[in-house]
């Protein structure tokens, strides 16, 4: 046996493995111990039964509501039309809706899976992040609408490995694969603009990455023909989406959203608490008096969401020995040093140009989380700022031979994430999640 065909059946192993796990804690773990996900399945079962999209004084809504007084349906976000139908046609399988949806998000993880293995071995290294943080296992493992951003992302990471950006002959080319994943790319993007929102800033760094990719292919012309056609994919289904969106509401009231709240909202969370001041306390804690500074200095925002990105459980109940964040913290550190190190030396040209990029949108990212906290919600919690892995995996596919070369050093500091991982996934998780 090869080599190569060896390293395939580890990786084949190592993605099962996963896999195995998350269907563990799909298949065990009890409704609603997971953040928000009663209010998300409430969502997929909406369209389990019923095939069109609904306005937001549809009375089929009300049991859809959180208690934010708020539902998933009254966005744009089109991944419970989706999980509905997939868990509609499997629940004769599993025999409960919610562990139906829940293998949505599986298969989707799989799907990806199946993606990094038909990588070329230099290119799979674009998919490292899916790697090295149980978090992402985890929201893939329960019903939310986390994981379906995450896979489009993850899918426009795939493109990108499999082609050399930019195409320079796009006009002569619609028929060739390079063009039809450039296409595909555009549709991803399309689709990520109209699932969340924190996804916007990951919008925006995909249009300088393609200015990275003209600077590196010494053709800014090309990168930018192909940039406007991956835009214009995006902007039509954006506007499309969009545009049902306020068809199906042109007959509603203005104020429904804030009557909505008012009547299912629980009490401190109600539009009337908080304008009288008894609001929840992590409601508009800016006007509530908090300053910036005090987000990390009094509410540590940092420390959560550091260790909700590497493996916390429930609801943020469920945690790993403290001095686990800390060696995974260095490890991290050490493996992202690494690959700029990589990348600034041997990725020229335009390295230096994508290293400064990706950390002028990863804090970009950053700061967007902060700021929602402070001024919206304080949701001090990892899934917030999952668009930095896509935005990783972007620049290693586009960049994967410098990448490539520090290998020696970044395969063990990977290895040894991927083994923590899998100790926080399976006996910190799985073992304590409420069964």
């Amino acid at each position: 046996m090869g080599k190569t065909a060896l390293k395939n059946i580890l990786l084949g192993l190592v993605a099962a493995g996963i896999l195995a796990a998350m269907s563990a804690m799909a298949l065990t773990s009890r409704l609603n111990v997971h953040p928000d996900e009663l209010d998300h399945v409430n969502a997929g079962r909406y369209f389990m039964q019923y095939w069109d999209f609904p306005a937001m004084d549809d009375p089929r809504l009300a049991q859809t509501f959180s208690n934010y007084g708020v539902t998933y349906l009254q966005q744009l976000d089109i991944v419970y039309f989706f999980a509905g139908k997939f868990a509609a046609a499997v629940l004769p399988l599993v025999g409960q809706d919610y562990i139906a949806l829940r293998f949505f998000n599986i298969f989707l993880f799989a799907v990806l899976m199946g993606l990094f293995l038909r990588l070329p071995d230099n290119r799979k290294i674009a998919f490292l992040p899916l790697f090295i943080t149980p978090q992402i296992w985890y929201v893939f493992s329960y019903f939310n609408g986390d994981a379906f951003p995450m896979f489009l992302t993850f899918g426009m990471v795939y493109c990108i490995a499999r082609l050399d950006l930019p195409i320079p002959d796009l006009p002569c080319a619609w028929r060739s694969p390079a063009t039809r994943r450039l296409l595909g790319t555009g549709v991803l993007l399309g689709l990520v603009c109209i699932s969340k929102q924190n996804y916007y800033v990951f919008a925006a760094f995909t249009l300088a990455f393609f200015g990275v990719c003209g600077l590196s292919a010494g053709n800014l012309k090309a990168a930018a023909k192909n940039a406007c056609v991956v835009f214009a994919l995006a902007a039509i289904l954006f506007g499309l989406r969009s545009g049902y969106n306020v068809y199906l509401n042109r007959t509603v009231r203005p104020d429904t959203p804030t009557c909505n709240a008012e009547k299912y909202a629980q009490n401190d969370y109600k539009p009337s608490a908080q304008q009288t001041g008894n609001q929840f306390w992590g409601l508009r804690m800016r006007d509530q008096g908090l300053t910036y500074p005090q987000l990390f200095t009094i509410w540590t925002w940092h420390i959560w969401s550091f260790r909700t990105s590497f493996g916390v459980y429930d609801f943020m109940k469920i945690y790993a020995p403290f001095i686990y964040y800390r060696y995974m913290g260095y490890l991290l550190w050490a493996l992202m040093g690494t690959l700029i190190l990589g990348l600034l030396l041997f990725g020229h040209p335009g390295g230096s140009a994508a290293v400064g990029v990706f950390l002028l949108f990863t804090t970009l990212t950053i700061f967007q989380s902060t700021w929602h906290s402070w001024t919206s919600d304080f949701q001090a919690q990892g899934r917030y700022l999952f668009p930095i892995g896509a935005m990783a995996g972007m620049t290693l596919a586009r960049f994967a031979p410098a990448a490539n070369r520090t290998l020696p050093i970044a395969f063990p500091l990977a290895v040894a994430m991927l083994a923590m991982s899998f100790y926080s996934f399976v006996y910190v998780g799985l073992a304590n999640i409420p069964k």
